[in-house]
């Protein structure tokens, strides 16, 4: 079973920033998480999202996920991804997400074509 979380990273001892209302925003609207949750989560770097991969929901998921990748991103911050509990990179889960849909894709065709 593979799962992701998404952080932003915490913000460092001599400046911490706080996560604009913009942010707050699209994070609460993503996630579902209440204001002050989302703003305590932004300001101390606790995940914001720890969801499975590839369940019957994926494509959700994956949306979902992107969403708020996009969001932390365009605020400003750097999100600390874990999948399998393992650091990654936003471009390796996104690598991730696009290697899924193609395989679906192929699938589909060939279902398509009577092959699968």
């Amino acid at each position: 079973m593979r799962k992701t979380r998404h952080s932003p990273s915490p913000p460092s001892d001599d400046a911490p920033r706080d996560p604009s209302v913009s942010l707050v925003g699209d994070v609460r609207r993503i996630t579902n998480l209440g204001v002050l949750e989302v703003r305590r989560r932004l300001l101390e770097g606790e995940p914001l999202f720890d969801q499975e991969l590839f369940g019957n929901r994926a494509e959700d998921v994956f949306a979902k996920a992107r969403a708020l990748l996009s969001a932390i991103e365009d605020g400003g911050h750097q999100p600390l991804l874990a999948e399998a509990g393992r650091p990654i990179t936003p471009q390796t889960l996104r690598n991730i997400f696009q290697a899924s849909e193609d395989e679906g894709e192929e699938l589909r065709r060939l279902d398509d074509l009577g092959h699968a």
